[in-house]
C-alpha cells in the first residue's frame, strides 16, 4: 500500500486516523466505509465503479498515483476505502499531559492560524490597477483570454440547483465534498466548481492572488474560478474566511463576479473554535465554557467585518453559520447527547469517531453536519424535510446534524435566512 498520509496532513479528504479505542473497531470500520463510498460517488462521474484521473479533484486528485495501488490509472473503490483505512490504523500522536508534560507541568495546547502572513495597507489587490505588481492580472485581462486559461466545462445550463464557484482551505473541503450529495438527496443537481488549498493561502486573499498570478502568486496564474465566472453563468460563490481578513479581500471577487452576473449571491464560512480554544489558563481538560468564550469573540470580529463589507453591498454577503453549528454539537457532546461520537480530538485522546481529527480540521462523519450548514443556507430549507435516506454511519446523529444545522442557520441573523412559523422553508422563499 502506497503511503498517503499528506491526505490527513491537508484534512481535506482522509479525515480519520489512529487505532479505535475501547473494543470500537467494527464502528470504525463502518466509518471509514462509508466516508470512501461517500467520496468515491461523488468522483464517479460516469459510474463505471472506477475514479479516473480526469475524474478525480482535490486531493484524491494530486495523490492519485499514490492512492492507485495497482497503477493502472484507475482508483477502485477498496483502493480508496484501504487507503483511509491505513490512515486510520496509525498511531496518533498523544496531546500534552501530566506524563508528557516538561518537568514544569502542563502545558496548554495552543490553538493555530492565529495570525496571517504580511500584508502591506493599501493591498495592492485591489484598485491599483496601474502597479507593477498587478501587471499582468487575470483580472486585468480579456474575457476571452481569461477563459482560454481555465479548463472546461466553464459553465452549465440553468437546472434545479445552484451553479457555485467556491474557492477555501481543507476547513471547508468536507462541506464541498457533501454538499452534492445532500442537494441530490433533495431532488437538486448540484454544479460545484472549485480551487482550495492548505491553510491561509487557501484564503480569500491568497486565493484572489493565486488565480490572478499577482503578489505572493507572482506569475503563476491559476484562474479556476475566474474563467468560469466570465461566463456569466454562475449563481453562487464561497469563501473561507481566514485570520485578519479585509473588506477589500471581499470586494475583489464581488466587483469581478459582478461584472459579468449582477444576480450572483456570495456567502463565507465563519469558521469554528478549535480543540486548544478549549483550555482556560490553569485547565488540564477542555471546558465547554472556553469554547462558548472564544466563538463569542469570533462572532463579535466577523460581525464587524460583514458590517464593513454591507456598507459598498448590502445583504450580497451571507454567512455559512458552521461555528453555530459546531458550538450545539459541541453543547450536545458535554452533555453526552451526540451519539456515536467518542472523543473531542482523535490526536489528542485516540477516540474515533471524534469532533475533531487533529484539534482542528472535522472529525469523521462531521463533514456531514458542514454539509447541512451549507446546503440550508443557500438553499434556505431544512435538511430535516429531505425524505431521501442519505448513507451514514449512524442514522441517530445524522437526524441530529439535520436539527442543528437548520437552527445553527435560522438562528445567525447574518445568514439572511428566517424561519418564522417553523416550518423548516426559509420565510425568503415561501
Amino acid at each position: 500500500m502506497k503511503c498517503v498520509s499528506l491526505i490527513l496532513a491537508l484534512g481535506v479528504v482522509l479525515t480519520l486516523g489512529g487505532p479505535p479505542a475501547g473494543g470500537a473497531e467494527a464502528e470504525q470500520a463502518a466509518a471509514v466505509g462509508a466516508l470512501a463510498q461517500r467520496i468515491f460517488e461523488g468522483m464517479d462521474k460516469n459510474a463505471d465503479g472506477a475514479i479516473t484521473g480526469s475524474e478525480a479533484s482535490g486531493v484524491v486528485g494530486r495523490l492519485f498515483d499514490r492512492i492507485d495501488a495497482d497503477s493502472n490509472g484507475r482508483i477502485t473503490p477498496k483502493e480508496l476505502s484501504d487507503a483511509i483505512a491505513a490512515r486510520a490504523k496509525r498511531k496518533p500522536t498523544a496531546a500534552p499531559d501530566g506524563k508528557a508534560a516538561k518537568a514544569g507541568g502542563f502545558k496548554r495546547p495552543r490553538a493555530g492560524h492565529r495570525t496571517s502572513r504580511p500584508v502591506p495597507t493599501p493591498w495592492l489587490g485591489y484598485k491599483n490597477d496601474d502597479s507593477p505588481a498587478v501587471r499582468d492580472a487575470t483580472y486585468l485581462k480579456s474575457t476571452k483570454q481569461i477563459q482560454a486559461m481555465g479548463r472546461a466545462p466553464l459553465s452549465y445550463p440553468r437546472s434545479t440547483g445552484l451553479r457555485i464557484v467556491g474557492t477555501g482551505h481543507s476547513w471547508m473541503a468536507p462541506a464541498y465534498r457533501t454538499l452534492p450529495e445532500i442537494a441530490k438527496a433533495a431532488g437538486l443537481e448540484q454544479r460545484l466548481r472549485t480551487h482550495y488549498s492548505g491553510g491561509e493561502t487557501g484564503g480569500i486573499r491568497m486565493m484572489w492572488e493565486r488565480e490572478n498570478g499577482i503578489l505572493s502568486y507572482k506569475g503563476k496564474p491559476k484562474p479556476t474560478c475566474m474563467s468560469a465566472i466570465t461566463t456569466g453563468k454562475w449563481d453562487v460563490m464561497i469563501w473561507g474566511c481566514y485570520t485578519n481578513d479585509r473588506p477589500e479581500y471581499y470586494f475583489a471577487w464581488i466587483d469581478f463576479c459582478m461584472k459579468f452576473n449582477e444576480k450572483m449571491e456570495f456567502y463565507v464560512f465563519n469558521a469554528w473554535p478549535q480543540w486548544a480554544d478549549g483550555f482556560g489558563e490553569t485547565d488540564r481538560e477542555p471546558r465547554i465554557e472556553n469554547f462558548r468564550a472564544r466563538a463569542a469573540k469570533m462572532k463579535k470580529t466577523f460581525t464587524k467585518l460583514i458590517a464593513d463589507i454591507d456598507k459598498r453591498h448590502p445583504n450580497k454577503v451571507h454567512v455559512l453559520a458552521t461555528r453555530e453549528a459546531m458550538m450545539a454539537a459541541l453543547e450536545l457532546y458535554f452533555k453526552g447527547k451526540l451519539p456515536g461520537v467518542k472523543g473531542l480530538n482523535r490526536k489528542a485522546d485516540g477516540k474515533s469517531p471524534s469532533i475533531w481529527s487533529d484539534g482542528g480540521h472535522l472529525g469523521v462523519g462531521m463533514d456531514r453536519l458542514e454539509g447541512y450548514v451549507f446546503y440550508a443556507t443557500l438553499y434556505r430549507k431544512s435538511p430535516e424535510l429531505i425524505e431521501t435516506k442519505l448513507k451514514f454511519h449512524n442514522d441517530e446523529l445524522d437526524a441530529i446534524f439535520r436539527k442543528i444545522a437548520w437552527q445553527a442557520v435560522v438562528n445567525n441573523p447574518l445568514s439572511d435566512v428566517t424561519d418564522k412559523n417553523a416550518n423548516g422553508i426559509g420565510d425568503e422563499i415561501e
